[in-house]
């Protein structure tokens, strides 16, 4: 969140320089209708002695003897509040400072384009060498109080601090990008502001990739691929004689989970089978035998060195 602000300084009656009195607003980017809170100091006169009158929107609301810190809250997004501060020094010098406050918000939000089953209701996160894409949804008003269209703002976007000329500019409000083949947190910036610059908002997000995963189902003949409930540590095949599972690559840089790239390993008991490239596997019981397996799957992808995952469990069979 931001806020524009417009200052003006006035000196009446006065030796003292009006920039000799500083003035800091925090936090620095309130929100609408948060509480902000200004201090003021000086090295060039005592402010503890001096008179300090507050007003908003005119009105005043304390004057006190050395009262260097006021809070208020601030209106709803696009709301103006006028501040004025009158310090009156014991010396007789005057000195007005005024400010208009214009809050605004910034929504920032990503999407990455990582492999996600159909109908999946998560947000698909955002792992290592892959697609992300930023989305920023401004909410400033201009100077007739209607909030201003998105494509008519000027975007400014950073990546860790760095701004990206080739990206920013009027309208543009989305950024995307691939992430570096080094992994670390991506934090990412924007500052939009109105045309004429009355009115400023910005957000910042950072995001640290993550490993993809592979979650096991069943491929039941009738039902078809059940993703209401994952295999996870142990599986007893008791009732059947054999089961499909069905394995998904969640969040690997691809679109579609046979994509070449991906190459599938599966194991029992840490053996890798033979020619099973495939997404599916089924595992037959052999009569008269009990027991348990551990079954196992990894997944790499050839063309993201960083994608790659590994998950397993057991699989007990036989009536013990």
């Amino acid at each position: 969140m931001f806020f524009g602000v417009t200052t003006q300084t006035h000196a009446q009656f006065s030796a003292l320089a009006p920039n000799s009195i500083n003035v800091d607003i925090s936090p620095e980017n309130p929100k609408p209708s948060s509480i902000v809170t200004v201090t003021l100091s000086s090295y060039d006169t005592d402010l503890n002695s001096s008179n300090i009158t507050w007003k908003i929107n005119g009105l005043t609301k304390v004057s006190s003897r050395g009262l260097k810190t006021y809070s208020f809250a601030l209106g709803d997004s696009g709301t103006v509040t006028n501040l004025d501060v009158i310090i009156e020094t014991s010396g007789g010098d005057v000195v007005e400072k005024s400010y208009t406050l214009k809050p605004s918000s910034v929504d920032l939000l990503w999407e990455a384009q990582g492999y996600t089953p159909q109908f999946y209701r998560g947000k698909t996160l955002f792992s290592h060498q892959d697609i992300i894409k930023f989305i920023a949804l401004p909410h400033i008003t201009g100077s007739n109080g209607q909030e201003i269209p998105a494509s008519n703002l000027i975007y400014t976007w950073k990546k860790n601090g760095t701004i990206l000329g080739d990206y920013s500019g009027y309208g543009m409000n989305t950024y995307t990008m691939l992430g570096s083949i080094i992994s670390r947190s991506l934090n990412l910036s924007v500052t939009v502001s109105s045309p004429d610059s009355e009115s400023v908002g910005s957000a910042t997000v950072t995001v640290t990739p993550i490993e993809p995963s592979i979650v096991f189902y069943e491929k039941n003949p009738l039902y078809g691929i059940q993703f209401q409930k994952a295999f996870t540590d142990t599986v007893k095949l008791t009732n059947t004689k054999e089961i499909s599972l069905f394995a998904v690559p969640y969040f690997f840089g691809v679109s579609d989970a046979n994509n070449p790239n991906l190459s599938y390993k599966w194991s029992i008991n840490r053996v890798t089978i033979d020619n099973t490239n495939t997404t599916t596997q089924t595992f037959r019981q052999v009569d008269g035998t009990n027991g348990s397996s551990y079954i196992s799957l990894s997944i790499d992808n050839a063309d993201k060195i960083l994608q790659s995952a590994s998950n397993g469990f057991n699989m007990q069979f036989g009536t013990n």
